[in-house]
């Protein structure tokens, strides 16, 4: 497919790199020629330096013969002017992304007047990744395979870990649950294993399981940490109040420390359910005077990675076993892991991820077929849900069987078949009706059934 990105901040040239990687044509659009000149020598995609509220520059790009344009830039409505002169030069798809509330709070309006196919609030994304990982109490990041009870955790082997030098076929049968390893992400290179495969000190592994299972399987390595019912949040500015809002709509206590004064009273009249302290999350005797040994999570989500990493480090010093932090840079991430500080939240990815689920589902051929993109420690992997249709010639064949197999660097993480979740093993089948969802390197082509199995 033919892709425009307008705005190379770093979410869009993670965008471009996902979608390079992918195989796809990429033109970047910026103003700055500087970061023109970087992404192109880095990446194998075209670039375009000038405006994209121009439409001369849109032409230049392609716009009128693009498959998807993308508009990311910081000015939301520069990304408004941007798809609609695209959709009016002729491409096929715009997706805009646009965070301002005044905005925001009418997409269907959006939508229609400016021709808009994809709305994106990177605010309210962010906001939720982070809410839905307090509320499953977990010590590292969990997510849904797509709308299923199959679950997504990643987990970082520790120098003291019961994991390291374990092959993944001695895994399960010495902690007794039902789970797979799908990837593992070592050096920053994203790896689909095989069972003889050797964990290693640093790696992080990829795992589904069962919901339940996946509940068992952090009770045996020491995952499970207590329901959250007292959260306090560092940094007040649009991510902080939204997830301030979610935790106190579930009755979850919230204090949240804000440094700029002026905004603090802001906050007071818009979060009355939340205690607002006046101060510095990198304040350790501040910290100490409001108590965060008492605070079941502490969420570090300022706009500056090092007070983030810093506040993360005395949330961990006063012993919060529940720590998120926002952070953009993976060096710091890399640096979190290291005291054990595992999960991490990067809006880049986020917003990347979701931007590629739209441009890969734009062609699906079956409703049922779906992309959706995850991160696993600094990297992305993909996951793609089939539906097994009827006929199927290779139903019913055992997945250890020569007779079917998957491609390299793709492994089958899940069946759902009458509403069981299956994590497949080698006696199980497809069957036809059966949905499955398979995880892939990133670049793989699956865009059809055919194209999983050798």
């Amino acid at each position: 497919m033919r892709v425009v990105i307008v705005g190379a901040g770093r979410a869009g040239c993670l965008l471009a790199k996902m979608l390079a990687d992918g195989g796809h044509d990429v033109i970047v659009v910026d103003k700055s020629r500087s970061v023109i000149e970087e992404i192109t020598d880095r990446l194998s995609v075209n670039g375009v330096c000038g405006s994209g509220a121009s439409r001369e520059v849109l032409l230049a790009a392609g716009a009128d013969t693009a498959d998807v344009l993308v508009s990311m830039t910081p000015v939301d409505e520069t990304n408004l002017l941007v798809c609609s002169m695209a959709k009016n030069s002729g491409a096929r798809y715009v997706a805009a992304s646009l965070d301002r509330d005044e905005l925001t709070c009418d997409e269907a309006y959006l939508r229609e007047r400016f021709h808009i196919d994809y709305i994106l609030t990177p605010k309210k994304l962010v906001a939720q990744e982070i809410a839905e990982q307090i509320f499953f109490n977990a010590a590292n990041k969990v997510e849904s395979l797509f709308d299923s009870r199959i679950l997504m955790t990643e987990i970082t082997v520790g120098k003291d870990s019961q994991l390291i030098d374990s092959t993944l076929n001695d895994l399960k049968p010495r902690l007794e649950v039902d789970f797979l390893v799908f990837a593992v992400n070592r050096g920053g290179r994203l790896l689909v294993p095989h069972g003889g495969f050797v964990l290693q000190k640093g790696d992080v592994i990829g795992l589904v399981a069962a919901e339940q299972e996946m509940v068992r399987l952090f009770a045996k390595i020491g995952l499970s940490r207590k329901p959250v019912k007292h959260a306090l949040l560092v940094g007040g500015g649009d991510v902080g109040e939204l997830l301030a809002r979610a935790l106190i709509a579930h009755g979850v206590r919230v204090k949240l420390v804000e440094s700029d004064r002026a905004h603090c009273q802001e906050l007071m009249e818009k979060l009355p359910g939340a205690k607002i302290v006046y101060g510095s999350g990198v304040d350790v005797e501040l910290m100490e005077e409001e108590q965060i040994q008492k605070a079941d999570a502490c969420v570090c989500l300022t706009g500056q990675d090092e007070t983030n990493l810093l506040a993360s480090l005395v949330a961990w010093s006063g012993g919060v076993d529940n720590i998120i932090t926002k952070i953009e840079t993976d060096s710091y991430e890399k640096v979190l892991r290291q005291v054990t500080i595992n999960i991490t939240v990067s809006p880049d990815r986020t917003i990347a991820g979701k931007l590629m689920e739209f441009i890969q589902n734009i062609r699906k051929q079956d409703p049922a077929e779906e992309s959706r993109y995850y991160s696993l420690g600094t990297g992305m992997i993909r996951a793609k849900s089939f539906h097994i249709p009827e006929g199927f010639e290779k139903a019913g064949i055992p997945l250890m069987s020569n007779r079917i197999k998957l491609k390299k660097g793709m492994i089958a993480a899940a069946i759902i078949r009458n509403g069981r979740h299956i994590i497949p093993k080698g006696a199980d089948s497809f069957q036809s009706g059966d949905r499955v969802i398979i995880i892939l390197e990133n670049g793989q082509k699956a865009d059809v059934l055919s194209d999983v199995l050798e």
